[in-house]
Order: C-alpha cells, then sequence, then structure tokens
C-alpha cells in the first residue's frame, strides 16, 4: 500500500476515530426526550477530549509512582499490574466524570435526573474519539487494514465500554437528584461499579485470558453486560421521580 500523506493520516485517523463515538452520540441523544442544547452537548464532547491528556498525565505519574513503590516494598509484578490497570480505570472514570461535573452538570440545562447519564455518556464519547485516534493514528503506521480493524474493535468494545461506565456513574448524579443528601453514597457506588467494570475490561485486553478467542468472548460479554446495565439504568432515570 502506497504510503499516506500527512494530510490523508490525519483526515483518515479522525474518520476512523471521530465516526463511531459520534454515531454512539446520536444513538443516546434520540434516546433523550427533552434533548439538550447541541452547544452543551458539544461543550461536555470537547471537555472529554480534554480529559485525556489529563489522565495520560495522570497514569503515566502513577504508574512511576507505582514502579518506585514495587522497588522499595518489593511487591510482585502481578501487584504491580493489578495496580496499575484498577489505577488507570480510576483515572479515566475520574477523568470523565469531572468533564461533565464542571461543564454541563454545573449548568442551568441540568434539569432532570436523565440528563446527568446524557452528559457523563457525551463526555466518554468525547474522552473515547480522541483515544481512538491516538490508537488508530499509531495503526496506520502498519497500513489501511490495521487501522480500520482497530476502529471496528474499538466501535464494538471500547467505546461502548467507556459510554457504560460512564452511564453508570451518571445514574449516580441521577439518582440523587431530588435527594442531595444521597449523592455522595450514590457516586462512591456508581464510581466504584464503573471502576470494576474497566478494570475487568483491561485486565481482560492485557492479559489475553484463555487464548485470543476466548479472550474475545470474555470482552464482548462484558461490554455487553455493561452496556445492557447502562440501558437498564437509563430507563430507570428516565422515570426517576420525586
Amino acid at each position: 500500500m502506497a504510503e499516506l500523506t500527512f494530510p490523508a493520516h490525519i483526515l483518515l485517523t479522525m474518520a476512523l476515530a471521530f465516526l463511531p463515538a459520534l454515531l454512539w452520540l446520536w444513538f443516546w441523544l434520540k434516546e433523550d426526550a427533552h434533548p439538550e442544547p447541541r452547544r452543551e452537548i458539544l461543550i461536555v464532547f470537547l471537555a472529554g477530549m480534554g480529559g485525556v491528556i489529563l489522565a495520560i498525565i495522570l497514569e503515566n505519574n502513577f504508574f512511576a509512582a507505582n514502579r518506585y513503590f514495587q522497588k522499595l516494598f518489593g511487591y510482585s509484578i502481578s501487584y504491580f499490574q493489578i495496580f496499575n490497570i484498577v489505577g488507570f480505570a480510576f483515572f479515566e472514570e475520574i477523568v470523565k466524570t469531572a468533564a461533565a461535573f464542571f461543564t454541563a452538570l454545573k449548568s442551568r440545562y441540568f434539569d432532570e435526573p436523565v440528563d446527568a447519564m446524557i452528559y457523563l455518556v457525551a463526555a466518554a464519547l468525547g474522552f473515547a474519539a480522541l483515544e481512538n485516534a491516538l490508537f488508530i493514528g499509531e495503526g496506520l503506521k502498519s497500513g489501511l487494514a490495521q487501522s480500520v480493524a482497530i476502529s471496528a474493535f474499538r466501535f464494538t468494545n471500547a467505546v461502548l465500554l467507556h459510554v457504560s461506565a460512564a452511564a453508570i456513574i451518571g445514574a449516580g448524579f441521577a439518582f440523587s437528584f431530588f435527594h442531595k443528601e444521597r449523592l455522595a453514597r450514590e457516586l462512591v457506588l456508581s464510581l466504584f461499579l464503573a471502576t470494576l467494570l474497566h478494570s475487568f475490561y483491561n485486565f481482560f485486553i492485557i492479559e489475553n485470558v484463555g487464548g485470543e478467542a476466548a479472550n474475545q468472548i470474555l470482552v464482548t460479554a462484558l461490554v455487553v453486560f455493561g452496556a445492557t446495565l447502562a440501558l437498564v439504568l437509563f430507563e430507570r432515570a428516565k422515570r426517576a421521580t420525586i
């Protein structure tokens, strides 16, 4: 295959990275009976993209600190991997939550419980879009077919994983919308569940449990479970009342 020119490389990377995220965003927005202002959705989406940079900084520092403590206390490589897997998942969920919280969730447009899930999903899709661009841009060095395969995998798994985890956290905001005294408890629980889901996903991707075919089944089953849970929570949030 002829080598892509720089403009073509950028355009193809953006198309393969952003189209899946935008399709998922369209799906979630059409489920909202009272659509949010597109400007607010765009702001949250862009904030989610910016969160990728913050997540990389946090993860790099966490990895370096974890490596230092591993040498200091001598714990095994398996514990080192577990700390990284859980730590990276936690940081990404915190960053996506912050992206939505400091934009739309503090605006006057956050006026019904289900809005929290919409905005968290928008932040997650912005995060996933830029993350995809980084993966796919690197993959293009190995050829177009490799990048299309990466894009397809991330469309069905990685993007949906980010959406599902964010929706779970959004449910924490939604179910405490009329009961602010429950906000801390709901957020701790929802963040724990989202981080757990994300950590298992990271573990299966990194460790390749049971071989490639079996691992792919496990990853897909996990993502389907997360998506199903997110949709159930979304329907509950739409019916949430005082």
